[in-house]
């Protein structure tokens, strides 16, 4: 490939992906119309409530149990809260296996009472100070919360096929057979991921009000003031609330959903095209690992079919068959994206040995620089566009405007934590939307500590205190 063609081609996929610093303002606004419409109608970003009214101030103290309920592991967790921010904990994990995952939903709770009792047995010898251990639950799966702890199990996702307990209170569910075994735990809250990283967070950074989830998915969850909530209906037990607030989970992957606000290109439309929910979850098609790993792929197998790259002496550009694995839906994932990216070799050897030994495709140097590129563009712009969220969320709630007030915003993910310059280029983007000098002074972006274990054992804590009072 000659420099002159690779010039053209970067600056093609420059301007396809290009978010300028003009267009900030203007998405930012439509970001905050759509939380304000989450929370007075139902048709929209979910913006959905979750019936915890607090956060922890971080003088919490006590031993609280937690289980995180996932895709592929079962975690139980024992949380010492010791206050002045400190907690320990000690957890267990178990692989799910396929037997459980497709078999019925009771029995795979039946073997999550199991796992308790085993680690009961392991782990706390000793009974609780008064009645039953409160445990808090982390369930990744859609479900109709009516209350901080009942939750009607809609569908289930990532491969689980328990039909035999949909539509049921998987709290209740849960709380059968850890009765069947007479064990003296309690399950009394449900929440999610972005709810548990906020409570987390919050717990060691008191003043943080907003948690978010930056890895294979996005989410946030924030505190809310309560009379902002104007779609929860007069019978519902969350109509008014014990503090005048209530933490919102945003369920922001939807933002655009609508409106058509967000800046696609043909390979974000092709990306959502062929997704399992066309038209559907646009923000996170353009932000979250999962997505923006499958747009590159998208790249790379349309400059190979055009020509682009993979070219060998013949000159004649690959097949689709050509390009086996490559030319297939999630066959290049966001931690491979993450690691081409990231490198710096001299000849890129990185990038060189991953193709060659994955895809079977021998690369030029040019190839592998217009790869890196592809990598480099997808993710600053899927930063740049993480920082609107977070930018939204801080004008909605006027939180730079209190005087003297830290902005504190925990997160949690592996693209935040591990994927190259992704953070650099998120805080550059709000350095762009607000001023550096007031978002190093003021805004801190602080990286969450479990927030599915301790969050979820946060949440049964303040759940206990309020059944208390």
């Amino acid at each position: 490939m000659s420099s002159l063609k690779q010039s053209e081609i970067t600056s093609r996929l420059a301007e396809a992906f290009a978010f300028p610093i003009s267009a900030y303002d203007a998405l930012v606004d439509q970001f905050i119309t759509e939380l304000h419409e989450g929370l007075t109608q139902e048709d929209g970003m979910p913006m959905i409530p979750t019936f915890v009214y607090e956060l922890p101030t971080g003088n919490e103290e006590g031993v609280i149990l937690s289980l995180d309920l996932g895709g592929t592991n079962l975690r139980v967790c024992r949380t010492t809260l010791s206050g002045e921010n400190r907690f320990e904990i000690i957890h267990h994990k178990w692989t799910i296996s396929d037997a459980l995952k497709k078999g019925p939903g009771k029995e795979l709770f039946v073997w999550i009472a199991d796992r308790i009792e085993e680690f009961l047995n392991t782990q706390c010898q000793e009974s609780p100070v008064e009645g039953n251990y409160p445990l808090g639950m982390t369930f990744s799966f859609p479900c109709e919360q009516l209350d901080i702890n009942v939750g009607k199990l809609i569908n289930w996702t990532k491969g689980f096929r328990g039909n035999d307990i949909l539509g049921q209170d998987v709290v209740k569910v849960l709380q059968d057979c850890i009765d069947a075994k007479k064990l003296n735990v309690t399950v009394n809250s449900l929440i999610n991921d972005t709810v548990g990283t906020l409570l987390a967070t919050a717990y060691k950074h008191p003043g943080c009000e907003i948690g978010i989830i930056f890895g294979t998915g996005t989410n946030c969850a924030y505190l809310e003031t309560q009379s902002e909530i104007t779609k929860i209906k007069s019978e519902a037990p969350n109509y008014t609330s014990p503090t005048n607030m209530q933490i919102i989970n945003t369920e922001w992957g939807a933002f655009g959903n609508k409106s058509g606000a967000l800046p696609a290109n043909d390979y974000d439309r092709l990306l959502d095209q062929r997704s399992s929910q066309p038209g559907k979850q646009l923000y996170e098609k353009m932000v979250s690992g999962l997505y923006i790993s499958e747009l590159a792929r998208l790249v790379f197998q349309d400059l190979a079919l055009k020509g682009d790259l993979f070219v060998d002496e013949s000159g004649i550009s690959k097949t689709a068959q050509e390009l086996g694995d490559l030319g297939v839906k999630e066959r290049f994932d966001g931690a491979m994206m993450g690691a081409l990216e990231g490198d710096e070799t001299p000849d890129l050897e990185v990038i060189e040995r991953h193709f060659q030994e994955t895809y079977n495709l021998k690369t030029s140097r040019p190839d592998r620089v217009t790869i890196k590129t592809v990598c480099q563009l997808i993710s600053a712009r899927a930063a740049r566009l993480s920082a609107v969220g977070i930018a939204a969320l801080i004008k909605k709630r006027k939180l730079l405007a209190l005087p003297n007030k830290q902005v504190i915003v925990g997160i949690d993910g592996s693209l935040f934590n591990k994927y190259p310059h992704f953070r650099q280029h998120l805080e550059g983007a709000l350095y762009e939307i607000f001023d550096a000098a007031t978002v190093k002074a003021r805004v801190s972006l602080i990286l969450a500590e479990d927030g599915s274990g301790v969050g979820g054992a946060i949440a049964a804590y303040l759940t206990s205190k309020e059944l208390i009072q």
